[in-house]
């Protein structure tokens, strides 16, 4: 019990752990050749919006990105004036993307969502897919979909 723990004493001589990847970020950098709006970058990483804001607020404390208006993203070495870009508009009506939200309380398909609602599918599919950008609903085609908040842990 009176055993003194010494400090350990890194060996400064050892090669430092490699670079973790980053494929957002960098997917991030390449798109980025000039201002952007958050749903166009959440789109082309495939990612909603609030996970790709999050990403850009790590990238913002990084340098290498900087926010110029709301919505409007630029690279860190931007120094062109102040825009403010168009946000991206739904795809689907309103109406569809309420009258999903009340049904996707359980996981759902397309085919299924069709005919609750009596959509076409491939208005379903846009409509989930704005759902999906804003990140309020999660899955896709082959799991089904789901609101985010309402999935139960282990499904």
């Amino acid at each position: 019990m009176g055993e003194v723990l010494h400090r350990v004493d890194y060996d400064l001589d050892q090669p430092a752990r490699p670079a973790r990847p980053q494929p957002i970020r960098d997917a991030i950098l390449r798109f980025m050749t000039g201002p952007r709006s958050a749903g166009d970058i959440a789109e082309h990483i495939e990612r909603p919006v609030p996970t790709t804001t999050g990403h850009l607020r790590a990238m913002i404390r990084l340098g290498l990105v900087r926010r110029i208006e709301f919505g409007t993203y630029a690279p860190g070495s931007y120094t062109g004036p102040k825009v403010r870009l168009p946000q991206r508009r739904s795809e689907s009506p309103s109406a569809l993307r309420t009258q999903l939200v009340a049904l996707l309380h359980e996981r759902g398909s397309v085919q299924g969502l069709h005919l609750k609602t009596g959509a076409s599918e491939e208005m379903v599919r846009r409509a989930l897919r704005d759902l999906w950008l804003s990140g309020l609903v999660a899955g896709n085609e082959a799991e089904g979909f789901w609101l985010v908040r309402w999935k139960q842990k282990g499904t």
